[in-house]
């Protein structure tokens, strides 16, 4: 209101719209009128402040944070360390167990993704050998994974001195190939034969992985957590506060949740803090952040590729909201991990594709209804009056009548450029705007009325000619002096009209 008198200042010298009061240098300029409603006075939040109406019409300040987005990449390079670049077979067929010794992967069905096969070889044998490695339990379009290569052995120039051959050019591109393990174990077998036609038994051979790895697997997949990133959301309700105190009726903080995970995960919440106006830190503390963590819906296996989403809500019942949210937050500083199969149930099967990922989203919920008691807020504007020619005499009238259940005491302070205190606008901090009577259930029942003056003669003017700044501290109130809760609605409205006279 008061960015709009000094506003309503620089236009004094367009006295077209002027009324002649007394003679010829006295003058009654109308500088604004304005019917602003609790909704408009709400539209100047940043981007991540939400203003919405609610079925009953009360309104809410939602801030929310960034998304935060975790894939399945980590758990995927956890699987990839067990399987090793080199598996030596130490015969012609041999059994390789798919699932770890610990229960932390137990594998049903898997597809490759990208990557390679190929035979590395230590040979003896003079002459040409024909080789074909060959994975039974891996297969595409009915085509089972074989690997076939020829070479001269020995190979190099040392004789018969055995030398490992690994010829990546030939490797066999596993993509697409589904691997299916029998009762947890996957089959490897070669044949090698020589230029004779006889079948032999080389001295060594290795399954040579390259890159290798997976667009889905289907089983038990172990308990792993994802680990989380660090993110806050910037409360700016409480951003200019100095003094008072506000509370706001059943406020609530929102965990969004997106799970494309086909198994059952579970929130481990590292950080979930609120940081205060005066550089407090209070946790948020609840039994599904200390304790039991929340569990995500996530798709089945015939769901594979979809995503769930769900929203948990910390409220009155279950946290120490009402606390945390009535001690002037300015953010709330969270992170939170996801840890896989929680229980360790190894009978309950799951799936993970390479694209898997879970998003969260959290967001703080405050409904106007509540109470505040000198809720104090500072602010600041910029004004010039050095164009202003010599005035005999000043005076500003404000009328506001209001139909929202808030009052405003206010006081302005004009300052120079160094910043010391010219002037103030009023005798005393003033009753500007006179909150709206409200009935028991904190609805406004009728309209309240407040007229203020404030009066500069040219000795009070000259003192704030030089004036840069105006600084505006302002105390809010709810009816009833912050003693009763009430409830602002979207509809709710305040008249502010405001004139000057002036005396030449």
């Amino acid at each position: 209101m008061l960015a709009l008198v000094a506003f309503g200042c620089k236009q004094s010298q367009e006295l077209q719209d002027a009324d002649i009061v007394r003679g010829d240098a006295e003058f009654a300029i109308p500088l604004f009128r304005a019917k602003t409603s609790i909704q408009d006075l709400l539209e100047n939040f940043d981007d991540y402040t939400h203003i919405e109406v609610d079925s009953a019409g009360v309104i809410h300040l939602r801030y929310t944070g960034d998304v935060l987005s975790q894939s399945a990449d980590e758990y995927f390079q956890v699987i990839k360390t067990y399987l090793p670049p080199i598996i030596p077979l130490d015969s012609t067929y041999m059994l390789l167990d798919f699932n770890t010794t610990n229960d932390q992967l137990k594998v049903d069905f898997a597809r490759y993704g990208s990557g390679s096969i190929n035979v590395g070889v230590i040979s003896s044998y003079v002459g040409m050998v024909d080789i074909t490695l060959s994975i039974p339990e891996a297969t595409k379009n009915g085509q089972v994974l074989a690997v076939h290569r020829q070479f001269m052995s020995p190979i190099g120039t040392v004789g018969t001195i055995p030398i490992f051959s690994f010829d990546p050019t030939t490797a066999t591109d596993c993509y697409n190939y589904e691997l299916k393990p029998d009762s947890g174990r996957v089959h490897i077998q070669y044949v090698a034969i020589t230029d004779m036609g006889d079948t032999i038994e080389l001295p060594y051979v290795a399954l040579v992985n390259q890159e290798i790895n997976f667009s889905y697997i289907e089983g038990y997949l172990g308990n792993f957590k994802n680990k989380g990133t660090r993110d806050s959301v910037s409360i700016d309700f409480f951003e200019n506060w100095i003094q008072g105190d506000v509370y706001f009726e059943k406020p609530i903080i929102k965990i969004n949740i997106e799970n494309s995970f086909g198994m059952p995960t579970r929130s481990s919440i590292d950080t979930f803090d609120i940081i205060t106006a005066d550089d407090g830190r209070i946790p948020l503390q609840s039994t599904f952040i200390n304790e039991t963590g929340i569990d995500f819906v996530y798709p089945t296996i015939p769901e594979a590729g979809q995503s769930k989403k769900m929203t948990f809500t910390f409220d009155d019942d279950n946290s120490n909201i009402a606390d945390v949210l009535g001690s002037r937050p300015i953010a709330l500083d969270y992170k939170v991990d996801a840890i896989s199969n929680p229980d360790s149930l190894t009978n309950l099967r799951g799936f993970i594709t390479d694209s898997s990922f879970y998003k969260i989203q959290v967001e703080v919920d405050l409904p106007l209804h509540g109470r505040a008691s000198g809720f104090g807020v500072l602010d600041s504007f910029e004004v010039d009056f050095s164009d202003y020619g010599d005035l005999k005499e000043m005076e500003f009238k404000m009328v506001a009548d209001n139909q929202m259940p808030v009052g405003i005491d206010g006081q302005a302070y004009f300052l120079d450029e160094n910043g010391i205190v010219l002037d103030s606008l009023f005798d005393a901090v003033t009753s500007i705007v006179e909150a709206a009577p409200v009935n028991p259930s904190g609805i406004v029942t009728g309209t309240a009325n407040r007229v203020n003056y404030a009066t500069f003669d040219a000795l009070r003017f000259d003192k704030i000619r030089p004036a840069k700044k105006l600084v505006l501290k302002a105390f809010f109130s709810t009816t009833g002096g912050g003693q009763q809760s009430v409830k602002a609605f979207a509809d709710q409205f305040a008249d502010i009209r405001m004139g000057m006279k002036v005396k030449l």
